[in-house]
This record gives C-alpha cells, structure tokens and sequence, in this order.
C-alpha cells in the first residue's frame, strides 16, 4: 500500500517550536546565567553553607540564610528577564554585582569567626617590619597635614565610584563583552578577598596598632565624613587583603586593556588608593599587595570564564 505524505497533518512551525521549547527550570535556567551571575550565586552558596554549618558562632544566622536565598531567587529572575528581553531588569541584571559588594562587606563583620576564633594580624605586622623596618602605618603619620588628609580620605572612598565609573564607560559605548570581562574580573577579585577574610581573619592597624599613633588625621568635609562613617559603620576584619586595593587595580588593569589612554591617566588616583589605605590605618602594606595579586587573579580568571562562556 502506498501512503501519501503530502496528506499527513503538519505541525506549523509555532507548535513544534512548543513541542521542541518544554520550559526554563533546572539546567535551561542556569544557562541564562551569565558568568557574573554564576559567580556570584557560587559566592553566596559558600557563605550559605559556612552560616549553615558555622551557625553557633555566627550572630543573626537566622537572619543571613533566608537573605540569602532570596538573593539567589533574585538573580536567577534578573536573569529570565533579560533573556525574556525586559528591559529595566536586564540593566539591572548587568549592574547589580558591585552593589552586593557592600552588601557582602558589611556581612563579614558576622562571618569573620566563623571558622577562627582569634586575629592573624601579628604576622602581617611582623612582615611589614621585615619589609620595612617600621611600622608603615605609624612612620607615615610624619608627613599628616590638614590637605593631604583631606585628599587621602577623598580618593579613599572613591574606589567604588571608580569600579561603577568604568563600567559606565564602557557601557554607554557599547562594548558589551569588554564590560561583562570586566564585571567578572570584579566579581572574581571581590569574591577571592571575601573568601580570605574567613580563612585568615584580621583586624587592621587601626585596632592593633593604635597605642603607637601619636597623630590625629583631622582635617575638613571629607575628613569628618569617613570619621562618621568608620564610627557607626566600620566592618571589624576584612582588612586582608584589602577589596579597596583590589577593586581599584582590577579597574586600572582593564583600563589599560581595553581603554589604555584611560588607564594611563587613572594610573595616579590608583596608586594615590593604594596609599590612603596605609595612610589612614585601613591596611597593612601586605594587605595592598595582597589586593594587587587579587586583582590580577581576578583579572586572568575573569577573562578565562568570559572566553569559555
């Protein structure tokens, strides 16, 4: 018998692209996540887990494992929706990482003991003498002045402008992959140094170190600015190594791959970073050069992900 194919049903091209597209949970949705997204969901299911095993020695776990569940839920719907073309929640799924930053930072305050219970500042202390025969911190007080406090304190909260500025940069001129390398360099530094904070966990000069300063850093607006801030708001630990640091050199090394004019002129207000750290009693020197290798590691790392995506 012969059969007629031509008086067979058909499925229009609609209904197989229904039978073909079953839906997005599972393995569809994770492919919707970026490289950015996916690093930050493994960041939070490392700290979700250290809370959850570490919880008697975590205050306000109970508070921490719910936000960060939510957050999860968060990115994988910024995610759907940029792939479902909405607009203000696909900006928003590029932009949100260095917001979380702050979030994470300010977290560490709770999380630092969850694994050691006590300082590992002595060793960088001894190292910075090994280095230097000094204390950097104290020695550099010599030169304090009522302008070099106020331009140290100045460029010292300017590193997360500087991080969202060059990504704006980059955004408004449409170099999309140059940007999505960039936040995952970011993300990867940030979440590297977060990672540290835990594993070896240190308080800063400004603890430790206090009974050798012999100099008050006063001086004008921005002065009493970071003063006020540093006394309701300051994060004891997470001083190694520093995200100032590594923040600000991850932008000065994708400025000088991607837009090298730049980078040679951010090359100053970097470097000026680098030492308001020390100059402030932030930071340890070894806590500056452990930002630099976090940079670096990010950069590299961020450009390897971003290749294989």
């Amino acid at each position: 018998m012969e059969i007629n194919y031509d008086s067979l049903p058909k499925h229009t091209s609609h209904e197989n692209e229904h039978l073909q597209k079953p839906g997005i949970p599972g393995s569809d949705l994770l492919a919707l996540l970026n490289v950015a997204d996916r690093l930050t969901v493994a960041y939070l299911i490392f700290s979700t887990a250290l809370i959850a095993v570490c919880r008697h020695r975590i205050k306000h776990w109970e508070d921490l494992l719910p936000a960060h569940f939510g957050l999860m839920i968060i990115i994988a719907s910024l995610a759907y929706a940029r792939s479902r073309g909405v607009r203000i929640l696909g900006l928003i799924s590029h932009w949100y990482p260095p917001f979380l930053f702050l979030f994470f930072f300010e977290e560490v305050a709770l999380t630092v003991h969850a694994i050691f219970s006590g300082w590992f500042d002595e060793y960088l202390i001894a190292a910075d003498l090994a280095l230097f025969g000094v204390h950097p911190t104290v020695w550099i007080e010599q030169f304090s002045s009522y302008w070099l406090n106020e331009y140290m304190q100045l460029v010292y909260t300017s590193y997360f402008l500087l991080t969202v500025g060059f990504g704006a940069y980059l955004w408004l001129r449409g170099r999309r992959e140059e940007f999505a390398v960039f936040m995952a360099s970011t993300c990867t530094a940030y979440y590297l140094s977060y990672l540290v904070f835990v594993l070896f966990p240190c308080e800063s000069p400004y603890h430790t170190l206090r009974n050798l300063q012999h100099v008050d850093l006063t001086g004008g607006p921005f002065t009493g600015f970071i003063n006020l801030i540093e006394k309701h708001g300051r994060v004891h630990g997470g001083a190694f190594p520093s995200t100032h640091v590594a923040g600000a050199m991850t932008v000065l090394f994708s400025a000088y791959r991607f837009a090298r004019p730049l980078g040679y002129w951010l090359t100053a207000l970097v470097f000026s970073i680098c030492v308001s750290t020390v100059y402030g009693r932030y930071h340890y020197v070894v806590d500056v050069f452990a930002g630099i290798l976090m940079a670096a590691l990010g950069c590299w790392i961020g450009n390897h992900l971003t290749k294989r995506e």
